[in-house]
């Protein structure tokens, strides 16, 4: 969040998968300057951008999905169709479009309750402590700043490296007290989406631009530009 995780959710348009031959190295590394996310991409480069979001005990056995906001009644409903299923409750999801660099989320079912909830303008009504990974990092224009209908035309964006997300229950809002707000300090912040009441938690693990890079035993870890 903060994916993969503010009103950016509201312009996300479906776009069945292409059929076209791609490179999929583009699906993690960094975007070239003046250029956006896009949803326009296959489901297997969508699959490979939305499993670079987290560690691989998570992504391995996740469930990949592309999310939507529709309207239903006259309220803003959120949707997911699922590109890959998966078996261990946990939730990827590929760029958000209209960003300046790559920005896909890995969710826990707490966190997913939560993002639905907020994105639809509801109170999220929870209980536990929920987890999120964005190990790309992302881009944003503002705490609670509408998409801009034309990205090119934002001048500032505040770049944030990889980070984890937490989200606390309902009751718990007063521990955030006092904590930074400003995105464009190092470090942690809070953020509210939609204008909720809600409030995220965001822990950088690295700096902008830098990458986590997920290692097996027997290799070498390093965080790298």
């Amino acid at each position: 969040m903060s994916r993969h995780l503010n009103l950016a959710f509201v312009c996300m348009l479906f776009i069945p998968a292409t059929a076209f031959a791609e490179d999929l190295s583009t699906a993690t590394d960094p975007l070239p300057a003046g250029t956006f996310t896009s949803t326009q991409h296959s489901d297997e480069w969508k699959i490979k951008n939305a499993l670079s979001a987290g560690p691989p005990w998570i992504t391995d056995d996740a469930t990949i999905v592309e999310t939507s906001m529709t309207m239903s009644g006259g309220n803003h409903k959120m949707t997911d169709r699922v590109i890959r299923q998966g078996t261990n409750g946990w939730k990827c999801m590929p760029d958000i479009p209209g960003r300046p660099q790559h920005d896909p989320m890995c969710a826990d079912e707490t966190t997913m309750k939560w993002l639905t909830a907020v994105m639809e303008g509801r109170k999220p009504n929870i209980n536990r402590v929920g987890l999120s990974y964005m190990l790309l990092g992302e881009a944003r224009q503002g705490q609670n700043v509408p998409p801009a209908k034309d990205p090119s035309t934002v001048k500032d964006w505040y770049y944030v490296g990889p980070h984890v997300m937490v989200v606390l229950p309902d009751n718990d809002m007063e521990a955030f007290k006092g904590m930074n707000e400003d995105l464009s300090k190092d470090g942690q912040y809070i953020t509210s989406l939609n204008h909720s009441k809600s409030l995220l938690w965001v822990i950088p693990v690295a700096k902008a631009g830098e990458r986590i890079q997920a290692y097996r035993p027997g290799t070498k870890a390093s965080a790298t530009r």
